[in-house]
């Protein structure tokens, strides 16, 4: 008996050294690059940290203080808002909408499904570029070019505050359509034909098995979704930078978002405490939205 407890013994001690060699290394890299830049950004930002100043002194919440009376800031703020409640309804809406279909056996699905994510795997840079002549002003860019031709006036795309702001999200919704696609498609191919079958037989159409059948048991992916169109939406930067650089289209303040204000204040203004300290309003506004998801499905499942 004595001989098997020790036999035990070790086989447990082989397995909590084999666990702390796999988690270790694991657990020290999201330590090194996620905990680490969190807390010493939450550091700067209590800072009056300035890249031409040599000297930094603690300022406490002054730099979070003064971003509740900075109308570049609050302007951002409210624009990032708008960013996400516009971006996340259409990609994920719009998603699920081509996923139910390309998940009906339709005709050629691969060429569709790949049509679909050509726009993700695009690097950002070129694609924005090419946006950026869409909508150019005057008779010279397609989307212009296009609605003259079908009898409508231009648009201010890149002036208008409020257009040019929408027409940036539509680039960032084209952009991530795809993914949202795939995911959903591949979380309707894995739910059992035999559930299908079995509300055909009992009478629903086709609606109410996609309401009772397919939209219930594709919750957690719908929430991954969510989430993520969140985080990409919130945080979205290289295509407004790209849209408001080296034109005269716009002055790039109609877009402005939290992102670039990070950017400015910390590159531009080289002030990096307050621009550490819009960095964490970032997070924590993310992080709040992410909980109301995860409280509203958990809702959804009672």
């Amino acid at each position: 008996m004595t001989g098997f407890l020790g036999k035990t013994g070790s086989i447990r001690r082989s397995q909590l050294l084999f666990l702390l060699g796999v988690f270790i290394p694991l657990i020290s890299l999201f330590i090194l690059i996620r905990v680490i830049p969190i807390a010493a950004t939450l550091g700067i930002s209590f800072t009056n940290m300035h890249l031409l100043r040599p000297v930094t002194r603690f300022v406490g919440i002054t730099n979070f203080v003064r971003l509740l009376s900075n109308e570049p800031f609050i302007f951002a703020f409210f624009n990032s808002l708008q960013y996400v409640g516009v971006a996340v309804p259409l990609e994920i809406g719009l998603g699920l909408v081509f996923a139910l279909m390309l998940s009906r056996k339709v005709k050629f699905e691969s060429f569709y499904e790949t049509l679909y994510f050509i726009p993700y795997i695009l690097p950002m840079v070129p694609a924005a570029i090419i946006w950026k002549w869409f909508y150019s002003p005057g008779s010279f860019g397609l989307a212009n070019y296009m609605l003259e031709s079908m009898g409508f006036s231009r648009l201010p795309w890149m002036t208008d505050p409020q257009l040019s702001l929408l027409a940036t999200i539509g680039i960032h919704v084209w952009k991530n359509l795809g993914y949202f696609v795939i995911i959903f498609v591949v979380g309707l191919k894995n739910i059992p034909d035999e559930l299908r079958d079995a509300s055909s037989v009992d009478g629903a159409n086709v609606w109410q098995t996609i309401r009772h059948i397919d939209l219930p048991l594709m919750k957690p992916i719908i929430l991954f979704g969510m989430v993520m169109a969140t985080v990409w939406s919130w945080s979205a930067f290289t295509e407004v930078y790209i849209m408001t650089q080296g034109t005269d289209i716009s002055t790039g303040a109609e877009i402005q978002v939290l992102i670039y204000r990070v950017y400015q204040e910390a590159f531009n203004y080289h002030n990096m405490g307050r621009g550490a300290a819009i960095s964490f309003v970032v997070f924590l506004v993310s992080l709040g939205i992410i909980l109301v998801l995860f409280k509203v499905f958990k809702w959804g499942k009672e």
